[in-house]
């Protein structure tokens, strides 16, 4: 009798020692599947982490300091398209500062090349000075300018900043009209610097310090 029941016992803790490793074994592969999924995670977000810092490590050492030449090169620019263009309405200083190839990309009204951009200054902002003017004012401690180089020579300068409008109608008193940002970008074209991009956006009607 303990001869025939021998063999039954035998297969059945075989079969049970097999099952028993079958299911260790999924646990260990579904263990290792989960430990794949997150060391592949883990690895993504360091990437992207250094990434991150990597390029705020680039910027914080390319951004031009305040008495370096390029940047008070850019400004002497921005002054002139500004302080003496937009404020004064002397649209020759477009003109000249302005590339043909200029684009201008505007979060309230859209696109437009130089003839466009002119042509909008002409008989918008600048069509009734005398009863109405705008001026813009330029939050210099938000400048921020970036130079841009090929084979370590400077072609061009990326600039930062936020700036104020104020408006006067007729004879009223002169009242802030909004805020904005703003990125240009400066191309040197036959050795002459040269607006050639221009973004102006995040406007603000309240004035904030």
């Amino acid at each position: 009798m303990n001869g025939l029941n021998f063999p039954t016992f035998t297969l059945q803790k075989f079969i049970s020692n097999k099952l028993y490793a079958t299911s260790i074994n999924e646990k260990v592969d579904g263990n290792l599947s989960l430990f794949k999924c997150f060391l592949k995670q883990y690895t993504m977000i360091k990437s992207i982490l250094i990434l991150i810092l990597s390029l705020t490590s680039l910027f914080l050492i390319a951004q031009e300091e305040r008495n370096s030449h390029l940047y008070k090169t850019i400004m002497s620019k921005d002054s002139l398209l500004f302080d003496v263009g937009f404020n004064t309405c002397d649209i020759s200083q477009f003109e000249v500062l302005m590339s043909e190839d200029l684009e201008f990309y505007h979060d309230k009204s859209g696109t437009s090349n130089k003839q466009e951009f002119l042509s909008n200054l002409r008989n918008g902002l600048c069509s009734r000075p005398n009863t109405y003017q705008s001026r813009r004012e330029l939050v210099k401690k938000s400048v921020e300018i970036y130079p841009l180089y090929k084979n370590s020579k400077l072609y061009g300068a990326i600039q930062t900043a936020t700036h104020r409008f104020y408006e006067k109608v007729a004879s009223e008193k002169e009242r802030f009209a909004s805020s904005a940002k703003f990125t240009h970008l400066w191309l040197l074209e036959n050795g002459a610097w040269k607006l050639t991009r221009s973004l102006s956006y995040a406007h603000d009607t309240k004035l904030k310090e």
